[in-house]
Parts: C-alpha cells; sequence; structure tokens
C-alpha cells in the first residue's frame, strides 16, 4: 500500500487520463454568466485585451510582478505596453492602492493568487478596467462571487483536460466570442500529443507500464509549442464538448477535504509557513519559506520521498519577507492515507 501511495504522489502536477464519472457533479457555469471558452488562458486574455484596443487606447497594461514568467514572457511578446506593479502573493492585507500607478486609460490585471486573494476593486467609474485571472483559483468564493470588469482561467490548472482556457464577464453582457475562423489545425495536433500523454501516464500510474519520460516528453514537446503560439482560434465542436464533460465537476470538495485532514497533521516549523485563509481552500497545499538555500533543502527532502512539488514562481524577485513558495497538489487524485504520508516527510525534514 504504502509503495502505491508514493507512486500516486510522484506523478506531479500533470494530470493522467481521468474518468469523469468518478467526478462529482457540480453547476460550475451557473455562477459563471457570458462566457466564452479558448484553448488556453492566456489565449482568453489576449482575445479579451484584443477586443479592448478595438474600442479605445490602452495606455498600459499592468501586470502584478510576481507572476507566471511564461505567461509574462508571452504577454510580452504580444503587448509593448506592458508594465508591473509590486504586490505581496502570500498575504492580501497588504493592500493595493491601484490609484498610485493607474489611469482610466489603463488595464490591471489582478491574480487571485492560490485561490484565497481577494482584492477591492476601486468602485468609482472613472477607473482602470480590472480583469481577474483565475487560473490558481477556479470555484474559489473570489472566483465565483468575482466584482472584476472581466475574468479568465486555464481550466488544465484544475481540470483533467489536456488543454482549456475560459473568458468571463461577472457583471455585464459584452460579446466575447471570437469571429475569425481558422483552418489551422495545430491545437487539434497539440491536444492529441496532450491526451496520448495523459494516457501513457494513466497507464504508468495503474499498470506501471512505461516510463515517466513517455509521457513528459510529449509534454515538453507541447509547451514548446504553446510558448510560441500567439493566434486566438475557435475551439473546435468535438473539444468544446470534452471541456463541458468535465467544466461541471467540484474540484473544490475533494481540496477542501485533503487540506483540512493535512493541516492537521502538519507539525508548526518555523522554517516555512503554510498558507491559510478560513472558509476558503487553497489551489494546494502552498508552502512559503523566506531562504532559498531553505527552500532547495526542502524541495530535495520531498523529492527524495517522491513527492514532486511545482515551484510557484521561479524567475520572480521579491522584496518581502517570504520570496519562495512550494506548492504540493491535494486534488481529487490523493487520498487521505496520502495526505498522512506528505505530512510525516513533512515533519521529518531537518534543515540543518
Amino acid at each position: 500500500m504504502l509503495t502505491k501511495e508514493i507512486n500516486t504522489i510522484g506523478l506531479g502536477s500533470f494530470f493522467p487520463k481521468t474518468d469523469e464519472t468518478t467526478l462529482k457533479e457540480f453547476d460550475a457555469l451557473q455562477s459563471i454568466p457570458n462566457y466564452e471558452l479558448f484553448y488556453t488562458g492566456r489565449h482568453a486574455i489576449k482575445h479579451l485585451l484584443t477586443l479592448l484596443q478595438t474600442r479605445s487606447t490602452i495606455r498600459k497594461i499592468w501586470l502584478p510582478k510576481y507572476y507566471c514568467q511564461h505567461v509574462t514572457s508571452w504577454l510580452k511578446a504580444n503587448f509593448d505596453t506592458i508594465d508591473t506593479y509590486d504586490i505581496d502573493p502570500f498575504f492580501e492585507n497588504t493592500r493595493v492602492n491601484f490609484e498610485d500607478f493607474s489611469t482610466e486609460e489603463d488595464v490591471v490585471i489582478l491574480n487571485n493568487f492560490w485561490g484565497i486573494y481577494e482584492y477591492k476593486i476601486p468602485n468609482n467609474t472613472k477607473r482602470a478596467i480590472f480583469i481577474e485571472d483565475h487560473s490558481h483559483g477556479w470555484q474559489s468564493e473570489a472566483c465565483v462571487k468575482s466584482k472584476a470588469d472581466y475574468c479568465f482561467a486555464s481550466l488544465r490548472k484544475t481540470l483533467p483536460v489536456p488543454l482549456g482556457g475560459i473568458l468571463w464577464q461577472p457583471n455585464g453582457n459584452d460579446h466575447l466570442s471570437i469571429s475569425k475562423k481558422s483552418t489551422t489545425d495545430d491545437f487539434s495536433k497539440v491536444w492529441n500529443l496532450i491526451e496520448q500523454a495523459m494516457i501513457l501516464k494513466q497507464n504508468y500510474k495503474v499498470n506501471g507500464i512505461g516510463k515517466v519520460a513517455d509521457y513528459l516528453n510529449l509534454i515538453g514537446e507541447t509547451e514548446s509549442f504553446l510558448h510560441h503560439q500567439y493566434d486566438v482560434v475557435p475551439v473546435q465542436k468535438e473539444h468544446r464538448a470534452y471541456l463541458f464533460t468535465y467544466l461541471n465537476k467540484d474540484y473544490s470538495a475533494a481540496k477542501s477535504t485533503n487540506f483540512k485532514h493535512i493541516f492537521e497533521k502538519i507539525v508548526p516549523n518555523s522554517e516555512f509557513k503554510v498558507l491559510y485563509k478560513e472558509k476558503h481552500t487553497s489551489f494546494g497545499l502552498e508552502l512559503i519559506l523566506k531562504n532559498r538555500d531553505t527552500f532547495n533543502s526542502l524541495k530535495h527532502h520531498l523529492i527524495v520521498h517522491k513527492i514532486f512539488p511545482s515551484e510557484l514562481w521561479p524567475d520572480n524577485t521579491l522584496e518581502t519577507p517570504y520570496k519562495h513558495a512550494l506548492n504540493i497538489h491535494i486534488d481529487f487524485r490523493y487520498t487521505r492515507e496520502t495526505m498522512d504520508y506528505i505530512a510525516d516527510k513533512l515533519n521529518s525534514w531537518n534543515s540543518k
């Protein structure tokens, strides 16, 4: 049993092929009005920014200085008016005064950090347009009750799907659909490759067939393509149907149950802090640290024990006390026994 649990933990953030009937039904789109689907979250935001540019000149597009490095570089390749603003991504009580840097001619992108970050958006009419990124907070309270002008998310961060992004307008009825038709089948090729990788991963997980490199090589190939694919194209009919199969599922319940269980098991440690917000569920088990050497020590300790955390995000520099973040997935793939195993390994770590 322990071997099975270690194998499950070691699969990491990339989803295997998942039987949708094993997931609990949930009407997620009831609170997501006026939406449009895309192949990725970054294509969703590009589509929106392009729409906004057709209506008026955008002086600046503001991104949080701490943000996914891949999305930042991708957006900078598409827009030349991007600037950044400072924010503490771990403690939302450090409020940002948006009027200090933005004007009514600007767009400000807000990131719902780890699904537990909520903003006080200015309610005056002469202000910037505010767009929230819920890629790490799909189904969070801030997501379903957003006060932003627009929202978007990369669905494949939470849903076990090859590709998927969504754009919606919480408080309006703008026409968000993609009018441009394209004959390119690039996304179909990438979709099929990722689905193949997901099947390989499932075979490895359940039957021990193949090698980790079998699916990781495919994922590396597709990620390289997506980093340099800038065309926004409509999601094909069969892919939309596939996304709808997984959209209306409850992804918060398992995370909430697992988080509550593991949070009670972890012994407090002065070297790291577990991000926690009462009555909210975070994206995963988020551990934040102040020192890089300590971060590397903890990461190495986890990897040695077949727990593979993701770093959020490398290539970002923070001037805040906590500067480094590790995410350990605790979603629907993992059991209470897995949470016990992870907690045990965290508790056994000695940074000295």
